[in-house]
């Protein structure tokens, strides 16, 4: 856990907020995220959380580049999609609902902050790392004299 950066932890916090903040009320009469949102919203906001929970371990575990950036600007792509799509729902209150509750807002607040960790997250290029420690190659000979 000490690869992780303050952005790091901060897309690690908000990916675990997502989920919690599903189990809140998102709706009146009293309806959470869980039971409110389609399904297809619904696996669109746990893939995006799980992108990001994946992303971190990633980090965490130390992995190259080549295995850690994929998965990242995935979710550089996912997330504000799944955001807009989220506030979207949150606003035109799905079915019998007659008003949005604050665990709505605090679910929107959570995809925002996994967007903004996750651009903070990418942003970071880690040069210190031993990873990004990259030895120059030795010279080329002179080529012989004509």
């Amino acid at each position: 856990m000490r690869r992780l950066r303050p952005a790091d932890w901060f897309l690690l916090v908000s990916a675990v907020a997502v989920p919690v903040t599903l189990s809140l009320d998102w709706f009146r009469p009293a309806r959470t995220g869980w039971s409110a949102l389609g399904w297809a919203l619904l696996a669109l906001i746990v893939v995006t959380a799980a992108l990001a929970l994946l992303v971190v371990a990633l980090i965490g575990a130390g992995a190259r580049d080549a295995v850690n950036v994929p998965p990242a600007v995935v979710l550089m792509a996912l997330s504000p999609f799944t955001l807009l799509v989220t506030l979207v729902a949150v606003l035109l209150k799905p079915g019998d609902a007659t008003a949005v509750a604050a665990g709505a807002w605090a679910g929107v607040l959570a995809l925002g902050a996994v967007t903004v960790g996750a651009w903070l997250s990418m942003r970071d290029e880690r040069i210190d790392q031993p990873a990004r420690h990259v030895e120059p190659p030795p010279a080329r000979p002179a080529p012989p004299a004509a």
